[in-house]
């Protein structure tokens, strides 16, 4: 890696240990919490999902990812950014794992999707189809899908088409007035 990589990567660092530490603008308490709380490790404040990790981490096949996603809405990561590269190939091969963020959370649905679908299920909330006893997505064809994850699961991909990929969080199947952030870990593992 260059130097001008390093440099990128170490701004990076700093600005994500800035946000962690609690540098932004003061956050208001809540009112009164209206649900059961959730465990410490899986409630955060803001959204936005974890940024890639770094550089030593990387020359791994294996990444930790923890999708930051609201209660009640929908979160995805690039998976080009962990991976260091723009798309995926065709004959690519990942293993995808995920888990429930702990016990009294939520029951994620995770897709891994390309850029299409990956726009499209932002208009398309997840229903339930009785025939097939589980969440479908109208106008969505997921590579993989997960739904209502409470054990662990896992997958193994082979990519069919060059695209940039997504791995989405989806928690849009109940109404809820908590605002609660959840880190949901998934497991993604280049073959």
């Amino acid at each position: 890696m260059k130097i001008h990589g390093y440099f990128v990567l170490s701004v990076l660092l700093v600005v994500l240990l800035a946000v962690a530490a609690g540098c932004t603008t003061p956050q208001q308490a809540p009112a009164a919490p209206t649900a059961a709380p959730a465990t410490a490790a899986a409630v955060q404040q803001t959204a936005a999902p974890q940024a890639p990790q770094t550089a030593a981490a990387q020359n791994s096949n294996e990444f930790d990812i923890m999708i930051r996603v609201h209660q009640n809405d929908l979160a995805c990561v690039n998976v080009g950014d962990y991976l260091g590269v723009t798309y995926l190939y065709p004959d690519d091969k990942l293993t995808l794992e995920a888990e429930n963020p702990g016990p009294n959370t939520i029951n994620e649905n995770i897709l891994f999707v390309d850029e299409n679908d990956q726009l499209a299920l932002r208009q398309a909330k997840p229903q339930w189809d009785q025939v097939k006893k589980g969440w479908t997505y109208p106008s969505v064809v997921p590579l993989v899908q997960f739904n209502d994850i409470t054990t662990p699961v896992q997958k193994t991909i082979t990519i069919k088409a060059q695209h940039v990929y997504y791995i989405c969080a989806d928690d849009r199947k109940e109404a809820s007035t908590q605002d609660v952030t959840y880190l949901v870990p998934v497991k993604l593992t280049r073959l």
